[in-house]
């Protein structure tokens, strides 16, 4: 973590160069960062408020509680699969760690998932009429234990992909599949004891229900659930720094 700090300012740049790269020449710019979410937000509560009705009360609400730190996981595991790898040449003619790019990655998807929160936490009091309660300052902490999760998959996966380029595409089918298996387009009391089980074993499902008990059902997690979101972090960095150091290590 010393050695990452010291390249504060790399990471910073790395991550304000991709947020130019992304809107560049387009007339809106970063309002397109806000655009998105506000018409992801409209399109899900015209379909599932008008057209395919069902689900928990609220259901476009209860949809983007999930979907927006889904987006976030998602698109930083799929971005971190070419972070270092394709950095290979950088990284070997100057002494800076591996860790700095998928950094970068992970700041630059949380940069855009705090850009779409802007745009949901006020349509979320005007427009989908949600009381503010006090167990939104839970979505704090959670937050802050999903981008260490995050950062510590990232690590992982973008390493890996040095040495198996399947990597990057086994990452795509599972996230396909872990999107199933976590509870954002369905409510977990629904789903059968048997399949519960299932859905206890994907790691992130514990982010997605504490995000929906802080901000849809205004309650604050129990003390089981956040010791199981502690857990989850302190496995994927125990299980990085003891296998992963060796590969990196071969790479340089």
């Amino acid at each position: 973590m010393q050695s990452l700090f010291r390249y504060r300012e790399l990471i910073r740049n790395l991550v304000l160069k991709d947020l130019k790269l992304k809107y560049r020449d387009s007339v809106l710019g970063f309002l397109w960062s806000l655009a998105n979410p506000l018409l992801l937000i409209l399109v899900y509560s015209f379909a599932f408020g008008h057209i395919l009705r069902g689900g928990p009360p609220n259901f476009a609400y209860f949809l983007m509680v999930g979907i927006l730190p889904w987006n976030f996981f998602a698109q930083s595991l799929m971005m971190s699969t070419g972070s270092t790898l394709d950095n290979g040449n950088l990284i070997r003619k100057v002494a800076l760690p591996m860790e700095v790019f998928p950094v970068a990655t992970v700041l630059f998807n949380l940069a855009r998932f705090l850009f779409a929160m802007v745009v949901f936490f006020p349509m979320a009091w005007l427009f989908f009429k949600v009381p503010v309660g006090w167990s939104w300052i839970n979505f704090l902490p959670v937050l802050g234990l999903q981008i260490l999760f995050n950062l510590g998959l990232c690590f992982m996966i973008s390493t890996a992909t040095v040495f198996y380029r399947d990597v990057r595409h086994f990452t795509e089918i599972l996230l396909m599949l872990l999107f199933w298996l976590t509870p954002i387009i369905y409510d977990i009391k629904a789903v059968s004891p048997s399949l519960r089980t299932v859905l206890y074993m994907n790691p992130f499902s514990y982010f997605i229900l504490a995000y929906q008990d802080a901000l849809y059902h205004n309650i604050f997690s129990s003390l089981d659930r956040l010791m199981a979101l502690t857990t989850t972090y302190s496995a994927v960095t125990g299980f990085r720094l003891h296998t992963i150091r060796g590969m990196q290590s071969s790479i340089l």
